[in-house]
């Protein structure tokens, strides 16, 4: 019988309010349909997620993260193999994330952005197709979880959700996992979903540092850390009347909070009773500027403070069974130097915008023979070249971008990759990132963009830039 890593087979996200669907949150293509327009039993079973399934079935790793999957990253992956034999009709694990609301803005973290873009668009009526579809499916589910893109307890639909949740197999073979940053797990709140109690129930806790500089730095937060001690006493006391059934708490390892990790650890386990201890490694998903993340992912080997990391991570606490390093001790797998270079050329493209518009403007026409263009990114060179394009009376048809909410800049509608569906896609797209062109090219390949992909120094007439850029960068 064949084995498959259990997270392709069993775990299931709904990410947002148009009901995206993916399958296992560390794949890098992992989106697998949409509440909005499918069911779940057709999404489950479509062909993207075969592929998927297929695809690690044969052991095939490529599009894991590592820097995001514990299993690879630790070589633990064997121990989370599962035999399959036929798919089910439901998934048996569902884990409820689609209303991407938080109390905090953690530097570390994007929903806060998408918080922002959501703002214009009818939530309510998306929440209701997806609930729809989720109730068909929930009876069946013999694990739940919530959240992990956004807060718990301001997840109102959602709390609604687990507090009608019933089951059809018995309550023995039910288990509950909930993800919370703790700011409102406290009685009265815990009180809504208390009937979850008589599941195995998990709770995980992240909290940034029991510093409370840090702590509230890195969680976007004016809060006390005095609160969040108090709420993690109150789960240690569930935890000891057997109504949470494992506590974890976590935390993100980066710049700011590195230094009292092993201090941490010891107070999660010893203060808080926490059974498991997960240090997860910083990620960047563009939540900041290129420099800040840079700055903020410790484990860069070319980061100033690097060797006192690893001198830290030499800490008695880190052979402890119940503290877990998520990076597997292994250093970022995407080793750059800090991006002063990048703002360099950032500063070069834009001059050579502001002084040859007209040169860029007649390359721009030449390479595609006057067909409409999109300007894909709207950092600071995107923004130069759309407003200098506009003067001179060549607007693009629109802007992509994917970590900016649907909006307008200089009258040009900007949309994000969830909402291209319906546009026209035989544009020639100027790439203005100097960054991830491979990571931008397979992204709207997917979304039906098969060519026609222009990188900003094809524009450039400084040949010694173009030279420097394709050294550096590309």
């Amino acid at each position: 019988m064949k084995k498959i890593c259990e997270r392709a087979l069993n775990w299931i996200q709904i990410i947002d309010y148009n009901g995206t669907v993916r399958i296992c949150g560390w794949l890098s293509d992992g989106i697998i349909g949409s509440l909005s327009c499918q069911s779940m039993k057709e999404i489950y079973h479509g062909e993207h997620a075969n592929k998927l399934r297929q695809k690690i079935m044969n052991e095939d790793y490529s599009l894991c993260n590592v820097d995001a999957c514990p299993y690879l990253a630790m070589g633990d992956i064997e121990n989370h193999m599962v035999e399959i034999d036929e798919i089910p009709e439901y998934p048996q694990e569902l884990y409820l994330a689609y209303e991407n609301v938080c109390n905090y803005h953690c530097m570390s973290c994007t929903v806060h952005d998408i918080m922002l873009k959501n703002r214009s668009e009818d939530l309510e009526s998306g929440y209701d197709k997806i609930e729809a579809e989720l109730k068909k499916a929930l009876p069946y589910v013999k694990r739940l979880g919530a959240n992990g893109c956004g807060e718990l307890f301001v997840s109102k639909r959602i709390l609604k959700l687990l507090s009608e949740w019933k089951p059809l197999a018995p309550a023995e073979e039910i288990s509950v996992s909930l993800e919370t940053n703790g700011a409102l797990f406290d009685e009265e709140h815990w009180k809504q979903i208390e009937n979850l109690g008589k599941y195995h129930l998990s709770v995980a806790i992240t909290v940034m540092s029991f510093d409370e500089s840090a702590y509230q730095l890195l969680s976007g937060t004016k809060l006390p850390i005095s609160q969040i001690e108090k709420n993690l006493h109150f789960v240690k006391r569930l935890r000891e009347q057997g109504i949470v059934n494992y506590f974890e708490i976590a935390t993100v390892v980066q710049e700011r909070n590195f230094r009292t990790v092993p201090e941490f650890a010891r107070r999660c386990i010893e203060e808080f009773g926490a059974d498991y201890v997960r240090l997860r490694p910083y990620a960047p998903w563009g939540s900041q500027e290129p420099e800040v993340e840079w700055f903020m992912d410790i484990r860069n080997p070319r980061h100033p403070y690097y060797s006192e990391y690893k001198e830290m991570k030499k800490d008695e606490i880190f052979k402890h069974p119940r503290v877990h390093d998520w990076s597997g001790g292994l250093d970022t797998v995407n080793v750059t130097g800090f991006p002063y270079k990048l703002s360099y050329f950032k500063e070069q493209i834009v001059t050579e915008i502001l002084s040859h518009t007209d040169e860029m403007i007649r390359r721009m026409e030449e390479l595609t023979d006057g067909s409409p263009i999109a300007v894909y990114g709207l950092g600071i060179v995107g923004k130069i070249l759309v407003e200098q394009f506009c003067k001179k009376g060549m607007k693009p048809a629109y802007i992509l971008d994917k970590y900016k909410p649907c909006c307008q800049f200089n009258d040009v509608d900007v949309y994000d990759l969830q909402e291209t569906e319906a546009l026209d896609k035989e544009v020639h797209i100027l790439v203005t990132p100097l960054m991830k062109l491979e990571e931008i090219t397979n992204d709207l390949d997917e979304l039906g963009y098969k060519a026609n992909l222009m990188p900003i120094e094809n524009l450039l007439g400084n040949k010694d830039l173009v030279e420097r850029i394709f050294k550096t960068v590309r």
